[in-house]
């Protein structure tokens, strides 16, 4: 584990609080064998219109993950959560008591966000080969790609996913995805961060926060200034069997 400075987290607590979030972290490295018991059949088709085997066993696992814990907070059973979406794409879930989560997964690994009255934005990144030069050209704003441009050759790479997951947390949070400038706004390229960021669409500010959920991953967490408290916690799920909290 390398996620620090959180407050652990157990399903003994899964109580909705304006002022607090929780973060679960789980792997979508096996099938859940409950998940098409809990999928509407939207997402079953969904799933099925992936092309490679372990992109449908993510995104199924991930979703059936996803109902799992909100019905937790929810108190209601997973199969009967029903969700719309923003014009954006973003997912909340109908009659929620104003319940907010964020999910998001690279390669094996997924990280959900849960909180009540305010929106919130979670991005985690593995390192990858990527074009990095051109990326942070088109899409860091000016002092990001001067700061990037300035940065050692075998320190490129961690500070691209830094500065990525926190934008991507960023957009999300805003409701607006990548319709939103990513040039217009800047993140800290410091680690880890922090602190306040402006949202000059919006005319408000966020908090960002970094950190690595793993060994060569980015990860970060954009909510509203009062929140008081994280809180991260573990889902264990092995192969053919059901999820162990």
């Amino acid at each position: 584990m390398i996620i620090t400075g959180f407050t652990p987290l157990n399903t003994q607590n899964c109580i909705l609080n304006e002022s607090r979030i929780d973060l679960w972290q789980f792997s979508l490295e096996h099938e859940l064998h409950i998940a098409d018991q809990l999928l509407n059949a939207d997402e079953r088709a969904r799933a099925d219109r992936f092309y490679f085997s372990r992109h449908k066993r993510r995104f199924s696992t991930a979703r059936a993950t996803l109902r799992i814990i909100l019905s937790r907070y929810l108190n209601t059973a997973p199969e009967r959560l029903e969700f719309d979406y923003g014009p954006h794409g973003k997912p909340n879930v109908i009659n929620s008591q104003k319940l907010q989560f964020n999910i998001s997964h690279t390669g094996d690994l997924a990280l959900l966000a849960v909180g009540k009255g305010y929106p919130m934005g979670v991005d985690i990144e593995k390192y990858s080969a990527r074009p990095y030069e051109g990326i942070a050209k088109n899409l860091f704003s000016e002092q990001e790609y001067m700061e990037f441009q300035k940065a050692p050759l075998s320190m490129k790479p961690a500070l691209f996913f830094h500065v990525w997951a926190q934008k991507e947390a960023f957009i999300k949070a805003s409701g607006l995805g990548l319709s939103y400038p990513t040039k217009e706004f800047h993140v800290p390229t410091t680690m880890p961060t922090k602190q306040l960021v402006d949202d000059p669409l919006h005319n408000m500010t966020w908090h960002l926060r970094t950190f690595m959920p793993e060994v060569a991953c980015s990860g970060a967490i954009c909510h509203h200034p009062t929140i008081r408290e994280i809180r991260h916690g573990f889902i264990q799920l092995h192969q053919n069997v059901s999820l162990k909290f």
